[in-house]
């Protein structure tokens, strides 16, 4: 149902892409070859940028949904602090704290401490390291609620069955809890991974070339606003629809209860 929600939402924008001048983005004249390929460049950036903060959110997740089931009440503690700190901090100023103030905070640091190797490269880090910094450790945090739910799932039954045929702990999360886990985390998992997918547009922020950048820096230099956000939008669209399509073949491969 979403993907054909999606479609339509696409074909209204392509409608829509009949009105105006398209002229300025269209290959063929010299001006048209230059604006074209500066909007496109720019989904280099916004897929790696997400695909990064996929990967990094989802260990950041695991990671976290399986401290938050320590025996220790301190480690369970700092998880929640976490999870809370992340989720209530708006991504956009997030993203802005640790592109501008980080530094500076680390520069504050006694001079032993502030020379520390991982230290001296958030001080000097680039704006698109500061993002992918940034938007994993907010995926991060719902995605720590997204594979504790999943975790908490699976019967109690199952793990005792487990340690009684002499699995270890880590055994049985990794071959009865986590197969099952991620099967009933796939939906919620991809409503995740499409958020990530939209919020990399804030990145631009700090500098980083993705097509919304981009998009805004022609936008001052052509003044063609409706032709520029519509090819924007239908960049989006059609990254977010494959996304979906992919998440609904994964879903009906690995059914919730297959």
């Amino acid at each position: 149902m979403r993907v054909h929600r999606s479609a339509v939402a696409l074909a209204a924008a392509l409608l829509l892409a009949g009105c105006g001048n398209w002229a300025p983005l269209l290959p063929g004249t010299p001006a048209g070859d230059k604006n074209f390929w500066a909007l496109v460049s720019g989904l280099q950036y916004t897929l790696l940028l997400s695909v990064y903060t996929i990967i990094l959110g989802s260990v950041i997740g695991l990671t976290g949904a399986v401290l938050s089931r320590s025996r220790l009440a301190a480690v369970r503690r700092t998880v929640w602090l976490y999870v809370e700190t992340f989720r209530m901090v708006p991504l956009f100023v997030l993203l802005l704290w640790i592109y501008y103030a980080l530094p500076i905070a680390i520069g504050e640091l006694p001079p032993a401490v502030a020379r520390l190797p991982g230290l001296e490269a958030l001080r000097r880090m680039e704006p698109f390291t500061a993002a992918t910094i940034g938007l994993s450790l907010n995926a991060g945090a719902f995605m720590v609620e997204i594979f504790r739910a999943g975790i908490e799932s699976v019967g109690r039954a199952q793990v005792d069955a487990g340690l009684a045929f002499g699995m270890s702990r880590r055994l049985v999360m990794r071959r009865i809890i986590l197969p099952q886990a991620v099967r009933r985390m796939l939906p919620p998992m991809t409503s995740q991974f499409i958020s990530i997918v939209k919020d990399s547009s804030l990145a631009g922020v700090i500098g980083v070339m993705e097509v919304t950048r981009r998009a805004t820096l022609l936008q001052t230099q052509i003044l063609h606003p409706m032709e520029i956000y519509t090819f924007l939008t239908i960049e989006y669209m059609v990254i977010l629809v494959l996304l979906t399509a992919l998440a609904r073949h994964l879903e009906r491969r690995y059914p919730q209860h297959g």
